[in-house]
């Protein structure tokens, strides 16, 4: 394995602060228990030429809940945060936690965009949060 070799490890930091806003912001999480794993790898993960992917949101296969203790992982393209500030991370996070959604019957899936972003997002931090 060289130098460049991707990694992607569990994250506790990028967790604390996942754990802080899902109590502050997403208290429906908690409530459905539903489990959200939080990971980083120095991936440059890009789309297209004019979208950098800063992180995402993946909903965990049954099939890997064996292996995998989460119904949900968050993982943050670190190579592509550089320079993020403290706020910036936070706001990423809860982006990302956002994508999860909660059915009437309390089954979670993937959510996604109301726009690009999310509106409580653009309410609190505007449509540019990440520049």
């Amino acid at each position: 394995m060289n130098d460049e070799a991707l990694y992607v490890t569990r994250d506790d930091e990028y967790g604390n602060v996942g754990s802080a806003i899902i109590q502050d912001k997403r208290p429906d999480i908690l409530a459905a228990g539903i489990a959200v794993g939080f990971v980083g790898s120095n991936k440059e993960k890009v789309v297209s030429r004019n979208h950098v992917v800063f992180g995402e949101c993946k909903k965990v296969d049954e099939i890997y809940k064996l292996y995998c203790p989460y119904d949900f992982l968050i993982i943050i393209y670190e190579a592509n945060c550089t320079g993020f500030t403290e706020e910036q991370m936070k706001t990423l996070i809860w982006h990302e936690l956002n994508h999860i959604g909660i059915d009437d019957k309390g089954k979670a899936y993937k959510r996604t965009h109301d726009v690009e972003e999310f509106d409580d997002i653009i309410r609190e931090y505007g449509m540019h949060w990440n520049r």
